[in-house]
């Protein structure tokens, strides 16, 4: 795919369709932030479960308005894209070019599954028995998981992770290394793999902590974290980067589908 300079298009018109799906997938958390704040043991006086689970969603809907409100200012400066983003100032349907790249994105979904599998299987052996033992205690994979996994990971992720801190890495890079002069101003491939692997790699740090909570980290197992977090998240990157953010969305959501029919099929899962 040749990729382009972005026009400038005006900021709103970006802001409130990306804002909208990425708010789809923050209301998806709901039964989980309220069974999460209902185990908590809360002091005496403590706000009701709903305000609080409600002070938990908003602050989430706020990363995703930041996160859109930074793609929309440097992506298209640096050739990255959004369909949606683009929706309200681009005469052309979204449909065509989000099903040109239909084949590549479920390719990858399937490919990142795979891959995050075969890790898995790779740490097992070498993990501790307190983390394998939590592991075992792990919530399963229901529709209602798999549901919330398309919306939140397929959309709301994607926005923070790709369309916010990839496009800001891939900008903040480019301006370090010196932006060329010449008409086409795109980062060179080793700024934009530098992004895609940095914005992966804090993916998997963020899981750090809720990884903790199961088991002591160690060093295989904070490896291991980074690693299945970060397989995924550089082929969605890619996808983002070649094709669109609505790629990787496609591919991240397929990513969750196909796991659970495999955790369905075979018992056993990540």
């Amino acid at each position: 795919m040749t990729l382009h300079l972005q026009p400038r298009r005006p900021f709103w018109n970006q802001f409130w369709p990306l804002f909208a799906a990425g708010t789809v997938g923050v209301a998806s958390l709901v039964p989980v932030v309220v069974q999460q704040v209902t185990a908590l043991e809360l002091p005496e006086g403590a706000p009701p479960v709903a305000v609080l689970a409600a002070i938990s969603l908003i602050q989430t809907a706020i990363l995703v308005a930041g996160a859109v409100a930074i793609g929309a200012a440097v992506a298209p400066r640096i050739g990255l894209r959004s369909l949606l983003a683009e929706w309200r100032t681009n005469p052309e349907p979204i449909w065509p070019a989000l099903r040109a790249a239909l084949p590549i994105a479920l390719a990858g979904g399937v490919v990142s599954t795979l891959a995050v599998l075969g890790l898995d299987m790779l740490f097992k052996p070498i993990l501790s028995a307190e983390f394998a033992a939590a592991s075992a205690e792990a919530p399963p994979r229901t529709i209602g998981y798999t549901i919330m996994g398309v919306l939140y990971g397929g959309m709301t992720e994607e926005i923070l992770l790709r369309w916010g801190v990839l496009s800001l890495l891939a900008w903040g890079l480019w301006r370090l290394a010196g932006r060329p002069t010449a008409a086409d101003r795109r980062p060179a491939a080793v700024v934009m793999w530098a992004a895609i692997i940095g914005a992966a790699v804090l993916f998997g740090v963020g899981h750090l902590p809720a990884v903790a909570a199961l088991a002591p980290l160690t060093p295989i197992l904070i490896a291991r974290t980074i690693a299945l977090n970060s397989v995924a998240g550089i082929i969605f990157g890619w996808l983002y980067w070649r094709h669109h953010l609505e790629a990787a969305m496609v591919a991240h959501a397929t990513f969750h589908i196909v796991l659970t029919a495999i955790v369905w099929t075979t018992g056993s899962g990540v």
